[in-house]
């Protein structure tokens, strides 16, 4: 008995959404939008409604082309409202962190912000341009070297940020904040210690936060740290000096 059977070739048409979304994650968004979004109506609508996926501005030596795209494309107001996760690298020198200091408080529903290579006067402005924000679980700042903005942070007191990204998004769950300890002579006059203390005190409770990567910390901010958090899961950090300039009474108190 002769058993007939039929094969069927697959398209892209005949692929669910669902697996067109995971077939999408292996590619940079920008890819996706040009490659897929003119195909026909169907593919259209599927890409302008993909909130999960990531966008990363600024990476693997972004173009200026593709860097304005992305600029056009998440400041209309329907995507604004969609952008769940996004990563901005400053590290290619393109004002990466300027134009994400005037365009961030658009994004209601962020959940994921990773911020690479941000110079300090851009932080602060981004700090400054943000209302609390309970949607984010999940903030990163991080410098890869000391070369470049970690330099614009110099004599910045430990802990000095803190209090201001932990008031900012109150559910946070992960937070890696990357700072360098920079101090050379004297401390920054805008940012006044405490009365006998080494860092900034943290006056907001993060009752969510699970995992907290540091890349310096003193043992006296580290001591403070678990009395402040102490449903802490996950603490990882490189132990340094106290952030004081050499001869600080407060070092040599610290050391005795």
């Amino acid at each position: 008995m002769m058993i007939l059977r039929q094969t069927m070739a697959t398209t892209l048409e005949h692929l669910s959404v669902e697996l067109l979304y995971e077939i999408f994650l292996y590619f940079q968004f920008h890819e996706v939008f040009n490659i897929f979004s003119n195909l026909n109506s169907r593919f259209a609508a599927i890409i302008n409604s993909m909130p999960s996926m990531p966008v990363y501005l600024g990476f693997n030596g972004m173009s200026i082309a593709v860097t304005e795209f992305y600029y056009r494309y998440l400041s209309q107001p329907n995507i604004c409202n969609q952008l769940i996760s996004l990563c901005v690298s400053n590290a290619s020198a393109i004002d990466n962190d300027l134009w994400l200091a005037e365009h961030v408080s658009k994004f209601i529903n962020l959940r994921h912000l990773s911020l690479i290579d941000i110079k300090r006067s851009s932080f602060e402005l981004i700090l400054n341009s943000l209302s609390p924000m309970n949607s984010l679980i999940i903030f990163s700042m991080h410098f890869p070297t000391t070369d470049r903005a970690a330099y614009t942070y110099i004599g910045v007191p430990e802990g000095a940020y803190y209090e201001r990204i932990f008031h900012l998004f109150p559910s946070l769950c992960v937070c890696h904040l990357r700072f360098w300890r920079y101090i050379h002579y004297t401390l920054d006059t805008e940012l006044i210690l405490p009365f006998e203390r080494t860092f900034m005190s943290i006056q907001t409770n993060l009752l969510n936060l699970q995992s907290l990567v540091l890349r310096q910390c003193s043992s006296g901010f580290l001591s403070y740290l678990f009395e402040h958090l102490p449903q802490l899961k996950k603490l990882s950090f490189e132990r340094s000096a106290p952030w004081l300039p050499r001869k600080n009474p407060l070092e040599q108190g610290h050391n005795k």
